[in-house]
């Protein structure tokens, strides 16, 4: 997370977010609850915190049982309107989707979830959807991967790869990431992939993607996902693709 405070807090604008909120305010369907879960894990939100970098302290809010959900705002607009004239001196950090789910799962805090704009558009992510959403992005939490950078890459495996861009034209790039399961000594890699494929076809290729590579991965096992799905579009986003077709 980074910090902003008084009035130098940077402008977070999310206009599409906005609106979903509201949307799902109104009709908390199936499809604009997935709607607002593709818009949200792609943004930025401002966080109230007291204290320290280091030493932060969330607000949080109880619900009539006692459980406590962090407070977070879905942009600046709402997060002045939310502390009014206090808001030039009230500290927010700024945290991208994950950066919440990972405070949300870290437990130090005991919170039950966090909650978007409280008192307003007021949407409440509980702890069994946030850890959901772990998994699905491949962060924090218990039983879920962290995934990053490898020391080094098995030594076949890039001219392997260059290869079967060759002989698969429906996939462009092609990410390689290296998986820890949290409290394990497990490790896989992940494999991600451009393609215009999609549904059953999409599942075929990466299972024959997966069984292309297993000769080059160091006896190692493999995950192979479409840069399509969303925890993989976290994973790469920012990532130079490990190799690309000609």
């Amino acid at each position: 997370m980074s910090e902003s405070s008084g009035n130098t807090i940077e402008r977070i604008e999310n206009e599409a977010l906005v609106k979903l909120l509201g949307k799902v305010r109104s009709d908390n369907s199936e499809e604009n609850m997935i709607a607002l879960l593709k818009e949200a894990a792609v943004s930025t939100f401002l966080v109230p915190v007291d204290g320290s970098e280091g030493n932060y302290s969330f607000h949080a809010v109880s619900d009539k049982n006692g459980l406590k959900y962090m407070v977070v705002y879905s942009d600046s607009d709402s997060f002045e309107v939310a502390f009014e004239d206090k808001y030039k001196k009230q500290q927010g950090v700024a945290a991208g989707f994950g950066d919440l789910v990972e405070v949300v799962m870290s437990d130090k805090m005991g919170l039950s979830g966090f909650v978007i704009n409280p008192g307003v558009e007021e949407v409440l992510f509980g702890k069994d959807m946030v850890k959901l959403i772990a998994q699905q992005m491949g962060i924090g939490g218990d039983g879920t991967a962290k995934v990053g950078e490898p020391d080094k890459y098995p030594p076949e495996l890039k001219g392997a790869l260059t290869e079967y861009l060759k002989i698969e034209p429906s996939v462009s790039k092609i990410w390689v990431r290296l998986m820890r399961e949290n409290g394990t000594d497990r490790i896989s890699w992940l494999i991600i992939a451009e393609t215009v494929l999609e549904g059953e076809q999409m599942k075929y290729m990466l299972d024959n993607m997966r069984k292309y590579c297993l000769p080059y991965l160091d006896n190692m096992d493999a995950y192979c996902a479409s840069s399509k799905e969303e925890f993989a579009a976290q994973v790469i986003k920012g990532v130079k693709p490990f190799c690309e077709a000609e």
